[in-house]
Parts: C-alpha cells; sequence; structure tokens
C-alpha cells in the first residue's frame, strides 16, 4: 500500500500539462489504479516535451492563434518564431463506484499548465499555473437508458464516436493546442441529460455556460460587451448573458458508422442605457452534425463535422466573433459556418497518420451609416482592419509512431505540418479613401515535433 500510495504521489509531481483528447495512446481515465473501499481510482495522463516552428512571430505557445496571423506589411510577418514547452502534457484522475448492479457514479478531473495568469512569464522560472479542463460528475441508469452529467467538459456541439457518451469526443489528434479551424467545441460547465435506445439511438439536451464575442467596427454604450470581471474573477474577461446556451442532440449508429445532429441556441442581450426597458434580446440558432465512417475497418476511418448558422464564432477553433455592433451599439449575431474533414490511417499497432482541412467564415454584415463604418467587414472600413476577418482555412498533415509499448506504459513521437491562412474582408485604403482594395491574405506554416510518454 505505501509503495502504490508513493508511485500515485511521484505521478502527481511529475505531471505537467495537455492537448487533444483523442491522441493514440490516451486511455480513458488512465491505467494507475487502487481501490478505496466502493470506489475505483484510476489516475492517467502524458508527459510531453513539444517544439514549434512558425514562419510568422505569432508570439504564442503551443496554441496557436489562428485569427491573428501577422498581416502582410507588419513586423511580425517579417520574423519567425522557435518554441520549446513541457505545458501540454496532462494529469488525470478518474474515480466511479456502483450504487446498485445498473446504476453507476463517476467523477472525472483533468488538468493541465495551458493557463497564464496576468503575472506568468517565461523570462525565467517559466511561471504558469495550472488549469482545469475537464471537471465533472455522471450519473447512469442502466434500466431507463438514462445518463446525467454535470460540471466542466467538452460542449455537447463537440463529434462523439461513440453515442452520446462522455470521454468519447472526436478531437483532431494533431500536437497544436488550439487543433484545427473548423473543429466545433468548446470546455464549459454545464448540464446535461442523455437518453439511449438500444444504444443505437441517443437523444441528448444541454445548458451550457454562455459568452459573447464582439468583432467590428467598436461602439460605445453597450454594457453588455466584455468586461473585467470582479471577486474571484478579477482580470477575467467577461460578457454580459443572462440566458445559457442550449443544445439539442441526436446520434444514431445503424453498425457500419457514427452519425449525429445538432441545434445550437444562443441569446445576445444588449443594454444601451441604463435603464431596463433599453434591453433587447436576440435568439438565434445553429445546425450542425457529422459522421465518422470507417473505409477500412479498424484502419481507414474519414470524418466530417460542420456548423452552420448565426453567432457560433466562439464555437470554432478559429475564433471568430459572435457578433458584431450596429450604429446604437446594439449586437447584430453573425452568420457563420465551420466545416473540418479529415482521414486517419493506421497500417500497423505502432504508426497513425493523419491529414485535415478545416475551414471557418463570417458573412459580410455591413451596417455603415452614410460614409461612417459600422458592423463587420463593412465596405468602408479600412482593407485589413484589425480581427474583420472573412474566411480561415487550413491544411495539416502529422504522424505518431508508438515506438515503445507494453505493461510500463507507453512512448510515441509526432511530427505535424501545418499551413494556415487568414483572408481579410475587402475595404477601403483608408477612411477617407472609399476606393475598394482587396483585403490582405495572412499566411503561416507551422512544423511541431513532440515525446510523449503516458502511463498506463
Amino acid at each position: 500500500m505505501k509503495k502504490t500510495l508513493a508511485v500515485i504521489a511521484l505521478s502527481t509531481l511529475l505531471a505537467a500539462p495537455a492537448l487533444a483528447d483523442s491522441q493514440p495512446g490516451d486511455t480513458d481515465g488512465g491505467g494507475l489504479a487502487m481501490k478505496m473501499k466502493g470506489i475505483d481510482l484510476n489516475f492517467g495522463g502524458f508527459i510531453e516535451a513539444a517544439s514549434i516552428y512558425r514562419s510568422r512571430n505569432e508570439n504564442s505557445d503551443i496554441s496557436s492563434k489562428f485569427q491573428s496571423i501577422p498581416v502582410p506589411g507588419s513586423v511580425a510577418a517579417y520574423q519567425d518564431e522557435t518554441r520549446f514547452t513541457a505545458r501540454q502534457s496532462r494529469l488525470s484522475v478518474m474515480a466511479s463506484g456502483n450504487a446498485t448492479p445498473t446504476i453507476h457514479l463517476a467523477g472525472f478531473y483533468e488538468m493541465d499548465f495551458l493557463g497564464a495568469a496576468s503575472t506568468a512569464n517565461s523570462n525565467e522560472s517559466n511561471s504558469y499555473n495550472p488549469r482545469v479542463r475537464h471537471l465533472y460528475t455522471t450519473a447512469d441508469w442502466d434500466n431507463l437508458g438514462l445518463h446525467l452529467l454535470a460540471g466542466q467538459t467538452w460542449s455537447l456541439v463537440t463529434l462523439n464516436n461513440k453515442g452520446i457518451t462522455p470521454r468519447n469526443e472526436v478531437t483532431p489528434i494533431v500536437i497544436d493546442a488550439q487543433y484545427v479551424p473548423g473543429f466545433s467545441w468548446t470546455r464549459q460547465p454545464q448540464f446535461r441529460i442523455t437518453k439511449d435506445f438500444n444504444k443505437q439511438l441517443w437523444l441528448a439536451t444541454s445548458v451550457e455556460n454562455p459568452q459573447s464575442t464582439v468583432g467590428g467596427v467598436s461602439v460605445s454604450g453597450n454594457n453588455a460587451l466584455a468586461q473585467s470581471g470582479g471577486g474571484s474573477l478579477t482580470g477575467v474577461s467577461l460578457s454580459q448573458n443572462d440566458v445559457p446556451d442550449v443544445v439539442f442532440k441526436a446520434a444514431y449508429e445503424p453498425g457500419f458508422a457514427h452519425f449525429e445532429v445538432y441545434d445550437l441556441l444562443r441569446t445576445f442581450k444588449s443594454t444601451l442605457g441604463a435603464t431596463a426597458n433599453a434591453s433587447r434580446e436576440t435568439t438565434v440558432n445553429s445546425v450542425g452534425g457529422g459522421v465518422i465512417l470507417p473505409l477500412v475497418p479498424k484502419m481507414l476511418t474519414l470524418q466530417v463535422s460542420g456548423m452552420y448558422g448565426r453567432g457560433n464564432g466562439r464555437y470554432g477553433s478559429g475564433q471568430l466573433a459572435d457578433a458584431t455592433q450596429d450604429i446604437t451599439g446594439q449586437l447584430v449575431p453573425l452568420s457563420e459556418a465551420q466545416l473540418l474533414t479529415g482521414i486517419i490511417y493506421d497500417p500497423t499497432s505502432e504508426w497513425t497518420f493523419y491529414g485535415y482541412y478545416g475551414i471557418e467564415e463570417a458573412q459580410r454584415r455591413d451596417l455603415a451609416s452614410g460614409s461612417t463604418a459600422y458592423g463587420y467587414g463593412s465596405g468602408l472600413s479600412v482593407a485589413g482592419a484589425s480581427g474583420m476577418i472573412q474566411r480561415i482555412d487550413q491544411f495539416t498533415v502529422g504522424t505518431w509512431w508508438k515506438f515503445l509499448q507494453g505493461s510500463y506504459g507507453k512512448m510515441q513521437a509526432g511530427l505535424q505540418y501545418s499551413y494556415t491562412e487568414d483572408k481579410y474582408f475587402s475595404g477601403a485604403t483608408s477612411s477617407k479613401n472609399t476606393k475598394q482594395i482587396a483585403g490582405p491574405l495572412a499566411t503561416d506554416q507551422m512544423a511541431f515535433v513532440s515525446l510523449r510518454y503516458y502511463w498506463q
């Protein structure tokens, strides 16, 4: 018993930050196990050393800033960057127990070090704080086919590969911690209820933590926009939201593939004055779905997912804005689309190859008044104005080599290359010259190397 506790303590001390949740070698809660009375504890995770090279200076760590690649003419566009990091390592703990043979309870916690407090830096001690990735509890009633989830985890919009069940989400298996543009996801607090029908058809709904992002021409006077929080959220950027995001989802597995569709409802509230009668709410929805199709069983898999609707920018890896503002300052949700296609090839148990193409696009919302630009992508705005991106797309390829596997764990190495483009809206040459010119195209080539040890 003392040796077991010593191993667990050592693992906790060694653990560092994290990455994508469906990486080759991942385990469902890990492999270091122990039992305490009626509760099973499972400790998992990995330690990673990674390096990043970018042809443009994003001044970023392992998470790329797809929406802010330096545009031509900026100093950073003529700088490249190289960084090493261990912050994407991960530690997880899963506790589970059976109230009865058909009622199962569980709790899952996963952390990494990709958070950054206001005083964190890389100057000497690399003083970064840990962060919560997942922290939730579940209850499952087998006889009823009901499943309850409460806490922070992947949004219900995230693609699954097994019904609608936690820890079976399908994330791009890239090294980049921001994944791939076109991938629809968040990790946020929520309450979710799921009903399965013979493990073939699943229906679920969730209410999730709301947050809004705004882009385009800034208009003062709207107190719903992001501002610094107080109390334990001092310094954190928060928007004013009075209604949670709501997701309805259905998944179907006929035996040869996985299919799912969902609807995302979001509400944006604008308060344009000091009184309640100056407030206006707009509720919009987005529809999405995905498919996982094994082309060659256990060897070649195709996956496609996407979303289209209004106000869904924050649910994409590219992080386009959810809404813009009109002349009065009211929030106007943007029409946006996200699409991700991927192919995964596993020729042997040691090798995995992958390729993805993803795109996120926002439609122009020109709300100009006279000769003054308002909205997102207005023709009166200066071409390439900050934050007014029309489209982000990326092509990425990579491989994982699991060169040591056994009861001692797993050691694997990874390589990734990606090419990303940010296309800005066309606009005027300056605020005083309304001659239309094409918006700039910002590009970045990135290369990643990873070495990981999983304990399992």
